[in-house]
């Protein structure tokens, strides 16, 4: 069996100039341009470009650590995001 062992293991996955996140944030709005018009047209652009300004100011990661604290998604083997006491 072959294996591909990546050049970079810590680098995220790039399409273009893409982050996987970014490219599926302009996909959605692709999508959506496509089916009700002229409004995603714009966020297309503008919505992607606001997105990398910021994750750029903050370290890997923090986008998924923040949807979990909020408590929109979990974190594999972690407890809820709203529980305060935690014992191992």
């Amino acid at each position: 069996m072959k294996y591909r062992i990546p050049q970079y293991l810590h680098k995220p996955i790039q399409v273009l100039f893409f982050d996987a996140d970014e490219l599926a944030m302009v996909v959605l709005l692709l999508f959506l341009a496509m089916m009700f018009g002229y409004v995603f047209w714009v966020l297309l652009f503008v919505v992607p470009y606001i997105y990398m300004k910021i994750k750029k100011n903050y370290p890997r990661g923090a986008l998924r650590h923040m949807l979990y604290r909020i408590g929109i998604i979990s974190i594999k083997n972690t407890p809820e995001s709203f529980q305060r006491m935690f014992r191992e």
